[in-house]
């Protein structure tokens, strides 16, 4: 009798040891990851410049973020005071780093800047016009629109008194409800904050002459 009892013993064991080696065997990671973008292609410029003219030299930053967006995880707006992390939808690299970069790139594609500088930078390297941006928001939320809100100063760092103090308000449709079109929608509203800004520098260099 003992070699029939055991016989549905050992077919329980079996059973077990093949279901915890499914539980515990390697499952694909389900991240993905994204980053915003610049403009694709160089711009004009707000004010046409002579060719003989030399480039503006440009800093930006820093740039600061509220804590909510300081994260990997994207970030949607629900309601008012509630914010959704997503659970497999990541920044590929820092937030605040992302944001300065591209709005590096774009302000330096439309002023057609020759010479930037990203901060913090040498004391040496120090560039005529610098610009200071404050986040308040930046998500997209459950309307399908990508919003942009910030306080920024753009100023000529060898005069004092040269200095302008703006606060930008934007927002874009999201042409669906896929994480690679919110982040481009967020990318466009960070396009329209970076010829703000760039139209500021322009009115700056101009007066500066």
């Amino acid at each position: 009798m003992k070699p029939i009892v055991a016989a549905p013993a050992c077919g329980g064991l079996l059973a077990l040891f093949l279901v915890g080696c499914t539980t515990f065997s390697a499952q694909p990671d389900p991240s993905r990851f994204f980053t915003l973008s610049a403009l694709a292609q160089p711009q004009e410029s707000v004010v046409e410049r002579p060719a003989e003219s030399p480039g503006i030299s440009l800093g930006i930053g820093p740039v600061s973020l509220p804590g909510y967006l300081d994260r990997q995880e994207i970030v949607t707006r629900i309601a008012q005071n509630q914010i959704h992390l997503s659970e497999n939808d990541r920044w590929a690299e820092p937030l605040e780093e992302s944001f300065t970069r591209v709005v590096s790139q774009n302000i330096a594609n439309i002023l057609r800047a020759e010479r930037f500088h990203a901060y913090p930078w040498p004391i040496d390297k120090k560039p005529v016009y610098q610009t200071e941006i404050e986040v308040l928001r930046f998500e997209t939320n459950t309307a399908q629109e990508a919003q942009l809100a910030a306080r920024w100063a753009v100023r000529n760092t060898g005069k004092k008194d040269s200095i302008r103090y703006r606060e930008t308000r934007l927002s874009r449709p999201v042409e669906n409800r896929s994480t690679a079109a919110s982040v481009a929608a967020l990318s466009e509203v960070l396009s329209g904050l970076s010829r703000e800004i760039a139209e500021a520098i322009e009115t700056l260099d101009g007066k500066g002459k």
